[in-house]
């Protein structure tokens, strides 16, 4: 059976995240890599919190869309709303945040 790449070479071609997928396979990178001791505990505790908020923002995205249909189908209209599903997870300092 072939080994599982380390931690480094199973992330080291992704030069952003940003995707559920991308998210999904670096905390899965890391839990190996805590099995495997290449990681300490107290880095994969910052990432499981850094994953509930992105867990916690998704989970409001997907209320406020489930309440606008609500609305709507209740006769309502809250005009557009902006940024939905565009979650930004990172940005540098030199690009700009959607609009």
């Amino acid at each position: 059976m072939k080994p599982s790449p380390t931690v480094v070479e199973n992330i080291s071609d992704m030069m952003r995240i940003e995707t559920g997928g991308d998210i999904r396979r670096f905390l899965g990178a890391f839990m190996l890599g805590l099995a495997r001791k290449e990681v300490s505990a107290t880095d994969v505790e910052a990432m499981a919190k850094c994953a509930d908020a992105v867990s916690n923002s998704l989970n409001t995205e997907l209320k406020v869309l489930k309440t606008k249909v609500e609305m709507r189908d209740a006769g309502a209209d809250i005009g557009r709303i902006q940024q939905l599903g565009q979650l930004v997870i990172a940005s540098s300092p030199t690009e700009s945040l959607p609009e």
